[in-house]
């Protein structure tokens, strides 16, 4: 059973009571004769206090559950985080999660969609007939001034080509906590709420075009939360996964599926392909299986397009379809 923090619930709130109190949240026994025994009180803490007040949802893709106490820590203490993996494997949709769980304004700001970060960022010169011109500051100034302390999510932060992402960014992530409308000595500022979270997300590797092969490390200090990596799911879990979101799947349909995401992933690791099999391809071809295609038809529908004749070559497009004819036969 998942619990969410109830509406209008802070983590703060929920952590204030426990923290200012004097009184133990636990106490533990240890033996020290086969007579005697000590009773020893634990003070409080954050952490102890989410572990006890907020379970782990379902959806939560990281093996280790320390890594959720420790996501919604940073986000309690206003701990910028960054989570990097592969695309399809989950990044954005944990975002949302931890947004919902903690009941802050989720504002969600993709990079790989622009080509003028500066105005997604800061705003745009308009001109207007009656009024001139005016300036229209963005959406992203009015999540940074959202009273409520809003959810910030910086999503594929490595499609940036032009550099003026990081540093935009680089006041508004550190302690300085303002963004500058402008680059000149006396430019208008805007104070950051000092709820407001930020959470991005990175694709790093050779398989996307115009993403760095890895973080600069003044893009690295910022996130003094943590970095997390995130892969995919094992089958076993991924196929549960596919079971929750489309329940009317059979059992076999949705192995085969996560067989099938399996066996790409490891000639990708073995770089025999030069891009994976991603969960969100999974859950794509068990919608079409639902809707009434077969598995075959559903996953070359899906996944061929991932994987085209380069000229002359068609190898990775035979593996693939060799790939796929097997869990025909399996």
């Amino acid at each position: 059973m998942v619990i969410y923090l109830k509406e209008e619930t802070t983590l703060g709130e929920i952590l204030h009571k426990s923290l200012d109190s004097t009184e133990p949240v636990e106490s533990k026994t240890t033996e020290t004769t086969p007579t005697e025994s000590k009773t020893t009180e634990t003070t409080p803490t954050v952490m102890s206090k989410l572990m006890g007040s907020v379970d782990i949802p379902e959806e939560f893709k990281f093996a280790d559950k320390m890594t959720f106490y420790t996501m919604l820590r940073n986000i309690f203490r206003g701990k910028s985080i960054m989570v990097t993996g592969p695309s399809g494997c989950g990044k954005s949709s944990l975002g949302k999660i931890l947004a919902t769980i903690t009941n802050k304004p989720f504002y969600a700001f993709n990079f790989g969609d622009t080509m003028n970060p500066a105005a997604k960022l800061l705003g745009d010169t308009k001109y207007d007939s009656s009024k001139g011109t005016w300036f229209k500051p963005s959406r992203f100034v009015s999540a940074l001034q959202d009273e409520r302390g809003a959810f910030i999510m910086l999503d594929e932060v490595t499609r940036d080509r032009t550099g003026d992402l990081g540093n935009i960014l680089m006041p508004v992530l550190d302690g300085q906590k303002y963004l500058a409308l402008d680059e000149s000595d006396n430019a208008e500022t805007v104070e950051i709420n000092s709820g407001a979270f930020f959470f991005a997300t990175a694709n790093i590797g050779r398989e996307y075009t115009g993403a760095a092969h890895d973080l600069d490390r003044a893009w690295k200090d910022r996130f003094t939360g943590g970095i997390y990596e995130l892969d995919y799911l094992p089958q076993g879990k991924e196929q549960e996964l596919i079971q929750t979101r489309n329940p009317s799947i059979s059992d076999r349909d949705a192995f085969h599926i996560t067989d099938f995401a399996r066996r790409i992933r490891d000639l990708y690791k073995a770089d025999e392909l030069n891009t994976a099999a991603s969960t969100r391809m999974c859950l794509a071809s068990a919608e079409l299986i639902c809707d009434g295609m077969e598995l075959i038809e559903a996953l070359k529908h899906v996944c061929l397009p991932f994987y085209p004749i380069q000229g002359s070559d068609d190898t990775e497009r035979v593996r693939i379809m060799q790939t796929i004819q097997a869990m025909g036969e399996a």
